[in-house]
């Protein structure tokens, strides 16, 4: 179902992710937009209202050095306090000044020392006072802004940014001056915005999250593709591999890997196959003599002796088959983990010795020379019984692959914190492309695949030199013989 695929989750966590980014910075947005306009407008009614300031000082005196038209006299030295005629001179200033482009939407209000308007607009919409903690603020010297409410008889509520400050001369507030503007264009803007941010914001999720889903669904159709083939192989067919898309990302490695895997599967799969194989063709000869023997015996009485040569005859075979079903048993528990070496300290070159004395005889049917090395006393932490099954068997094949009058040679020697030892004859040789299978259980080389054994022995020697945590490999070429390098750890 599409909303569990991967792509559908992609999609939603991206989506998720993306609104979350969003509305982290539409809120950022929003609250520096509004400082902004705010404190652009303070800036611009306290940059007016000193410029009334000073402009009402320098009217008054004009008026009080010119030819005394309002009865200002010289002794008027400075406005505001409790001269009659300030309030006239303000009102007059206020009115000559209110069609300034500058002072355009802008509410000015003169107060006296005590808080009493002196003059105002005409445009005041209702602010006419002054609250007595913006008085107190104003005769301490301390300009305020503030932000009023106004009702009006049509219902209609109007906000207003205020800023008042107070006129100073000689250390003595003389009068207050109020400006105001109205914030209907700030919150039109804020509100605009709101709307806006309101409206791309679903918007661009989805698009985003659409545009999201078909770049996943590109991503993915390699994927999509492998899963397709991935359906196709069967046990019949391991053959078939992956397409590998040339993206150089982990899909590309995912598909790498996985046909890595079927090369593995396949391989395991033909082991298997050619395990049972090869099991059934070995447990067939035995099982046929043995029926043969029963055969001929039961027909007609025989001798004592013919029985017992018979019997001994089942008897070999029926070793062959234990020592097979016993190998097959080893590997399985090496395989397992389940195998448990019995460590203990062991004498290297003691122990070598006496799996040449038990070889010696093999070799010696064949006329062929063993030669051992030892050059110091070499210590080892191991199992005994393994580790002599392990030289056993590669002596075995060495004996059994090497032509009459040839030579076997065994070194050992130490190689930094390792055991090292070189098993060499002068047999038939490997074949380069059989060389790198002859570690597979029931893998003999083609050559001589009906020769000798089960082709268990080497399998068997590798699982036990990996139970102690050693190495092995061959080095061969036909017709030059074989050269086996074990190492073991040191005591």
């Amino acid at each position: 179902m599409f909303y569990k695929s991967i792509r559908f989750k992609i999609s939603i966590v991206y989506m998720a992710i993306l609104a979350i980014t969003l509305s982290v910075f539409s809120t950022i947005l929003y609250h520096q937009v509004s400082k902004s306009l705010y404190d652009n407008i303070d800036t611009l009614l306290s940059s007016r209202a000193e410029g009334i300031v000073s402009a009402i000082g320098t009217y008054w005196a004009t008026e009080r050095l010119g030819p005394g038209r309002y009865g200002i006299t010289a002794e008027a030295s400075s406005p505001g306090g409790d001269h009659v005629d300030f309030a006239t001179i303000a009102q007059r200033w206020v009115e000559a000044r209110s069609k300034d482009p500058k002072l355009l939407n802008i509410i000015v209000q003169i107060f006296d020392a005590k808080g009493d308007i002196v003059a105002s607009s005409k445009n005041t919409q209702g602010i006419t006072s002054v609250s007595d903690t913006t008085l107190f603020a104003a005769l301490q010297g301390r300009s305020t802004f503030d932000t009023l409410t106004t009702s009006f008889p049509t219902k209609k509520v109007q906000n207003f940014r205020v800023f008042i400050t107070p006129a100073i001369q000689v250390d003595r507030v003389e009068y207050i001056v109020q400006v105001a503007s109205p914030l209907d264009s700030i919150v039109a803007a804020l509100n605009s915005l709101k709307v806006t941010l309101f409206l791309l914001f679903p918007i661009t999720v989805l698009i985003t999250g659409i545009m999201g889903a078909f770049l996943a669904k590109l991503t993915l159709r390699p994927v999509d593709n492998m899963i397709h083939t991935i359906h196709d192989i069967t046990v019949e067919n391991m053959k078939l591999k992956l397409a590998i898309p040339n993206t150089k990302d982990e899909i590309q490695k995912l598909a790498e890997t996985f046909n890595d895997m079927l090369v593995r599967l396949e391989n395991s799969f033909s082991s298997q196959r050619h395990l049972f194989e090869d099991l059934s063709h070995e447990l067939k000869t035995p099982l046929t003599i043995l029926r043969g023997e029963f055969e001929v015996i039961l027909k007609k009485l025989r001798a004592p002796e013919e029985y017992e040569a018979s019997l001994r005859s089942s008897l070999e075979e029926i070793d062959k088959m234990t020592r097979l079903v016993e190998n097959l048993l080893m590997l399985a528990s090496f395989e397992s983990k389940n195998f448990m070496p019995e460590r203990k300290a062991l004498d290297l070159g003691s122990l070598l010795k006496s799996v040449i004395n038990n070889i010696s005889r093999l070799a010696e049917r064949k006329n062929l020379g063993i030669t051992f090395t030892a050059r110091e006393n070499i210590r080892i932490i191991g199992d005994e019984k393994e580790l002599k099954q392990l030289f056993l068997n590669i002596l075995d094949n060495a004996v059994k692959y090497t032509p009459e009058g040839g030579k076997i040679t065994m070194s050992v020697e130490r190689s930094d914190e390792h055991a090292r030892i070189v098993i060499n004859d002068t047999g038939v040789g490997i074949p380069s492309n059989d060389i790198v299978h002859i570690f597979d259980r029931f893998y003999r080389v083609r050559s001589v695949k009906s020769s000798y054994g089960f082709g268990l022995g080497l399998s068997i020697s590798k699982a036990i030199v990996d139970s102690h945590n050693g190495s092995i490999k061959v080095e061969s070429a036909p017709g030059e013989g074989t050269t086996f390098i074990i190492t073991l750890p040191l005591q």
